[in-house]
């Protein structure tokens, strides 16, 4: 790979190797400007990397906030199987605000299942009420 010296503008030869997947710091032999350079972004197999995890992060902040909010009713429908029901109309207004910042992820399987695993995991506590769910 090649790394530019943000300082002087010069440009090395790193092996990726070399970095072992970790961030690095290199001093530039020409201007001594000391400067950290990353490996490359490799795919990944996680959804999560398909879509911006900032749109990902969110989607957790909108899940969290809705459990916090809700807790009591949340807590009650978890145990009587109705979470996604109890909580349609919260869930839709979430899901509208994500969609509106993130429009991308909004329109693409990976988008709709980041947004589904979060419900999931933070609002269902990891239970399996979000696994059908779709956007309407």
């Amino acid at each position: 790979m090649i790394v530019t010296c943000p300082n002087c503008g010069k440009k090395y030869h790193i092996a990726e190797e070399k970095l072992a997947g970790k961030s690095r710091r290199l001093r530039c032999k020409n201007c001594r400007e000391v400067f950290i350079i990353h490996p490359p972004r490799k795919e990944q197999e996680s959804s999560v990397s398909a879509i911006d995890e900032r749109a990902a992060r969110f989607a957790r902040v909108l899940a969290s906030d809705m459990l916090i909010y809700n807790k009591d009713a949340v807590e009650q429908s978890r145990d009587e199987g109705n979470l996604s029901e109890t909580m349609a109309g919260e869930i839709e207004r979430s899901w509208q605000l994500w969609k509106s910042r993130f429009p991308e992820a909004a329109e693409s399987k990976e988008g709709i299942g980041v947004f589904r695993g979060s419900l999931k995991d933070i609002l269902a506590g990891g239970d399996d009420q979000f696994d059908d769910w779709k956007p309407e």
